[in-house]
């Protein structure tokens, strides 16, 4: 079979992506209502939605600057979703592109799905650099749950968040890294990343939205 044109491919991996982020954002409002407590948060966490939107991004193969306008899209797509089924269950979400997680996805979605596609890199320096991205999300925002908002949420998940982080940045530096200088360098900017989230949504966010 000839491999496919560059716009074909294109096209699969914008409708793989497409077809991943409308599921995970239809099913998100139903999470909130019927996941356990100390798991509900996963239906309103960052964490997860960048794990879902690298999970789509990667799933479609796409490589270097459409995996990048792709990751945009799935995190718009998450949100936007995520608003329609919201609104029709009688709980009315004021998503659309005026929303601040438009903003949000705009500068975060390209690095998602650039990470995504250099998950498949043959250069463990790119590797390193895909894998801080998540596992910094997780741990960020998993610290940041425990200290700020533990009060109004279970602590269990956001335990499991910067479990999770920790894990796969282990396991992809196991499994593909295997030098001890670039394992380090995953390590190290998985740490400082985390730093940065936290500091962007205890500080920065708010401020953006007016909180």
């Amino acid at each position: 079979m000839p491999p496919r044109s560059r716009p074909a491919a294109a096209l699969v991996s914008a409708v793989i992506v497409a077809l991943v982020a409308v599921a995970a954002g239809s099913l998100t409002p139903f999470g909130q209502q019927y996941l356990p407590e100390w798991l509900s948060s996963l239906a309103n966490s960052s964490g997860s939605w960048t794990m879902i939107g690298l999970l789509a991004v990667y799933l479609s193969r796409a490589r270097g600057f459409v995996a990048a306008i792709l990751g945009i899209a799935a995190l718009l797509l998450l949100n936007e979703t995520y608003a329609a089924v919201s609104t029709a269950r009688g709980y009315p979400y004021a998503g659309g592109l005026a929303s601040e997680w438009t903003y949000v996805a705009a500068v975060a979605g390209p690095i998602v799905g650039l990470a995504a596609s250099w998950l498949r890199s043959s250069r463990p320096v790119l590797v390193a650099l895909a894998v801080a991205v998540p596992s910094a999300v997780l741990i960020g925002e998993g610290v940041y749950g425990l200290i700020l908002i533990a009060d109004s949420t279970s602590p269990v998940y956001w335990w499991l968040q910067i479990v999770g982080g920790a894990v796969f940045v282990t396991v992809v530096s196991v499994r593909k890294l295997r030098r001890p200088g670039v394992i380090a360098l995953a390590a190290a900017l998985t740490v400082v990343g985390a730093a940065v989230f936290y500091a962007f949504y205890a500080v920065w966010l708010p401020a953006l939205i007016g909180a």
